[in-house]
This record gives C-alpha cells, structure tokens and sequence, in this order.
C-alpha cells in the first residue's frame, strides 16, 4: 500500500473509533442493558422443541460498531459499454420466488432498460422493458429453483452509468432445501452506524432479507429515502428484500411506489423453502383487530398455511421490556391467533434494542439495532430470556426439522442463539 493510502486508512479508523465514542451513550444509574435468563409462561406448545445454547449470554452493556468496507467480488463477465444515462436509485431485487425475480431501478432520465441475466456471468438471456420510462419494473421468469444468476441492468445495449457491472441473486429455495436469511430493522437515523450494520450482512451473504420497518425517519422525505436506498445499495442488488412499514413510513405511498411486494403490499404472504412468512401492517396506522380486513386476511392465511414452519413478521412487538402501552393491544389482538394456528417465529421491530421472549414456547424476538438510537430496559418482562442493548441483526438457517436462530452484533459477536426442533 502506498504512503498516502495507508495514512488514509489510518485516519478512517481513527475516525471510526472516535464517532463510536461520541455515540457511545452512558447508561442510568441501575438499568441493566442484558438480563440472565427467564422462565416462559406455560408449557412448551405443539411439537416444536426450543434448545438453549450450553453458553450464557454475553455479559456487556453496549457493543460498539466498526466501519467496514464491502467485498465486491472482481466482475468476471465481459465489460459493456457504459452509457451516459446514470442510474439514480437500483437494482432492486423484489418478490423472488423458486422461478421469478423482479428487478426494479431507476435512471436520471426516460429511457427504454433491459436486465441481461443468465446462471453465468456470459448472461444469455435478456428482459427488455421497451417502454420509455425513468422507472422500469421488470420480472425474470423461467428460472430455476434455489440457483445463483448473475444480471446487469441496462440501456440499449449499455451499462448504466453507476450501475454495477455484474450483480448476482439467488432464486427462492423449493420445500426441503436449507437457506438462510437474515432479519434487521429500525435503520432510520444514525446512517454511519446504519451502514456499518449493512456491511456486516452483506458480508454474510444471506439469500434473502426481511426489514422489521422503520426504513428512514419519515417516509414522506424523498431525501430520507436517497439516503436509505445509497447505503443499502450493495446489499439490495444481491439480494431479494422483504420490508414491512413501520410508525415512521406513515403509511406512505412512497414506500408503496418504490417497494413491490406480494399481496397489497402492506400486508402479504410468501412461501420460501420449508416455511410460510406472513408480513403485517402493524404501525400504529393500519387496523389490525378482529372485524379488520387485515385480521380476516391473518386468520385466513394461517389457517391455509401446508408448510412445515410458520413464521409472522411486523413492527410493533407484543412483548418487550420497554414501556409502550400499544403493544399490549398488539398482544390482546394477535397472540390468540398466533398460538391458535401454531406460529413458530415471531419476528419484530420498533424498540431499538435486541429482545428475545419466550411465551407458551413461541419466540418473539425484536430486532432493532440498524442504526436508530438504542433504548434501556425499562421494566423486565416476566417472560424476558434475553436482552442486549446493541447493533446487530438477526441470521437465521432453516432446514425443514431445525431452525436456528442467532442474533448477531455489528462487530460480529453472538448476542443470542437458539435453535428450534420439529
């Protein structure tokens, strides 16, 4: 490395070191940032077995966060020629299934896009979108199931200027293979720490993403959206992205035009490998109770669920140790449904914390470390296992008897891991 390189890297990490002091907050007097272990209430329900690693957890207050730079991997397909129209936000990959992809970008400018893709970066096939638009929403078909293609979006025949020169994604897994996905949230502020946390699962290479909600810090900022749309870039062009809105989207209609996702869109279904993930609006704007459409669509849609695995995932938590009395109507509304029709994983945002609870053997854990500032512990819940006050997400590997979960901090230590038997 030369002598100007290396004098560049060293005040980067310095800098990282010092902007992790300065957001470093002290905590109150008394309050723990992680507890030991509680019981759950009630006994184990249905044929679902929940083991605890031999380890305890980890035993600090805070984890500090670390830059990191992302691996691109070298491009080894043919360079194109690269057009003067810029790519101003994209690719996105949306609604991935065992056969279809959507791919969705947008330029400075109205132009025809094709996305040329293939299982080799030589590509072979093309999907034109001729229409002369900004925006272009095009859907790959015919592919295979659980396989990597490599893609570029394209102009005429040229790359876009800031698009990459070669993306990957993995098409959805069929019933019986194992994949793994990772679950984050809460990514609204503090976008240094955000994409530090979007560094560390990129690294991880997931196959898919579920975002817990509260995406940017007002959904009806087109700014707050650029900003969230750069930092996840890397990671969006490789991988397929499952958000749900959450208290600062608002109900936004930009989230709904620049999002495209199964169902209405707000709420929806998708089926991946051995499980069924249901996606709701809980945001403190939809209705959710019984005599709601949403509750009717909820109930319908557990009832019908074949898959071996069920897994729910919205913002607002119905159990967590800080104060919020919205989640207890959460928790009157959903968790008899939640028990009645045997959901296995719960998954949440909205409390900027990672929280695991434990209640009649179903796991709800919140997972809100992606960059909001974090909260304490207010006041433990009775069936608490696991709190930790820290950036992190959440990796979890399925195969059709055995889930693991593991929650995971930005500087890449294990907060909490659990695994889950059939």
């Amino acid at each position: 490395m030369s002598g100007w390189k290396a004098a560049a890297a060293a005040a980067l990490v310095g800098l990282t070191l010092l902007l992790a002091a300065c957001l470093t907050p002290t905590p109150p007097t008394g309050q723990a940032s992680i507890a030991a272990p509680g019981p759950a209430t009630g006994p184990v329900a249905g044929p679902v077995t929940v083991t605890e690693p031999p380890t305890a957890p980890p035993s600090r207050a805070y984890v500090p966060y670390i830059v990191r730079a992302f691996s691109h991997p070298t491009p080894t397909s043919t360079p194109a020629p690269v057009s003067d129209l810029s790519l101003t936000r994209g690719p996105l990959l949306q609604r991935v299934t065992t056969d279809t992809v959507v791919v969705v970008w947008e330029t400075e400018r109205a132009a025809p896009g094709e996305v040329v893709y293939g299982e080799t970066a030589d590509y072979g096939s093309i999907a034109a979108d001729t229409a002369i638009a900004a925006r272009h929403v095009v859907t790959l078909t015919d592919l295979s199931p659980y396989t990597r293609y490599h893609y570029r979006v394209t102009t005429g025949g040229s790359l876009l200027l800031g698009g990459p020169q070669d993306a990957t994604f993995r098409t959805a897994a069929p019933p019986g293979a194992d994949f793994t996905f990772i679950a984050f949230g809460d990514t609204r502020t503090q976008q240094d720490v955000h994409r530090a946390v979007v560094g560390r699962i990129a690294a991880e290479e997931p196959d898919f993403l579920l975002h817990t909600g509260d995406l940017v810090e007002d959904g009806s900022q087109d700014d707050l959206w650029d900003t969230f749309f750069e930092i996840e870039q890397p990671l969006l062009a490789n991988t397929p992205f499952f958000p749900v809105m959450g208290n600062h989207e608002g109900g936004s209609s930009r989230y709904l035009g620049y999002f495209h996702l199964p169902g209405n869109e707000r709420w929806y279904t998708f089926d991946y490998g051995a499980v069924r993930f249901v996606a709701l609006e809980i945001d403190t704007v939809a209705d959710y109770g019984p005599g709601s459409e949403q509750y009717a669509w909820l109930e319908s849609t557990l009832a019908a669920n074949e898959r071996p695995w069920l897994f729910l995932f919205f913002h607002v938590a119905p159990f967590t140790s800080v104060e919020d009395l919205y989640e207890l109507d959460v928790r009157a509304a959903l968790q008899p449904l939640i028990e009645r029709y045997g959901v296995d994983l719960v998954i949440n945002g909205h409390k900027h914390s990672y929280e695991r609870n434990m209640v009649n053997g179903i796991p709800y854990i919140v997972t809100a470390g992606g960059g909001a500032p974090l909260y304490y512990m207010a006041e433990r819940e009775p069936t608490q296992v696991v709190f930790v006050r820290a950036y992190h997400f959440v990796r979890v590997a399925v195969s059709e008897n055995q889930v693991t979960v593991t929650a995971v901090a930005v500087d890449g230590e294990v907060l909490d891991q659990f695994t889950l038997t059939k």
